[in-house]
């Protein structure tokens, strides 16, 4: 059986939470010696720019899985995460269904042959300046039933919410 596939693309714009004051997370770094700072000094800035701090992103992401569920009930999440961020991640994001991994790839391979409904969320927002990251967001729906065409749309608003065209 051939799997159906719906996938999205967009990019973060803006702030996705203007109206709510937003907790500056900016950590003196642990730099002691003079290599630490010659070290530092070499990384490069992300020419894109930061519009969300590490507790946002988590709730963004916390925000689609939720959706996710609401719409298919007994799908397996991929969530592709950086590095923690220093605090507790959302419960729900911890869910037996969901999987979070920095290098999604071998594990949507695998996961895309065994499961009924895949659902991979792939984001490269820009949580601080040494990210490198694009701002970016991927969705990919697989599913071995017929989707209805605009199945990712109750994710496409969500993240639209936030800022994400």
């Amino acid at each position: 059986m051939v799997k159906q596939l719906q996938q999205y693309c967009g990019t973060l714009s803006r702030m996705p939470f203007p109206d709510m004051p937003s907790i500056a997370e900016a950590q003196m770094l642990p730099l002691t010696t003079d290599n630490d700072f010659s070290v530092f000094a070499n990384f490069t800035s992300s020419p894109y720019p930061v519009f969300v701090n590490v507790r946002e992103h988590y709730q963004i992401l916390s925000d689609l899985v939720d959706e996710a569920q609401l719409c298919w009930p007994k799908i397996t999440i991929i969530v592709r995460i950086s590095m923690p961020g220093g605090m507790r991640i959302p419960a729900n994001l911890l869910a037996d269904n969901v999987l979070l991994l920095e290098d999604i790839t071998c594990e949507e391979q695998k996961l895309v042959v065994f499961e009924n409904s895949l659902l991979v969320i792939e984001d490269y927002f820009t949580r601080i300046e040494i990210d490198n990251n694009d701002n970016s967001v991927r969705l990919r729906l697989y599913s071995n039933d017929v989707l209805p065409s605009g199945a990712l749309q109750p994710l496409i608003t969500c993240l639209q919410k936030r800022g994400v065209i």
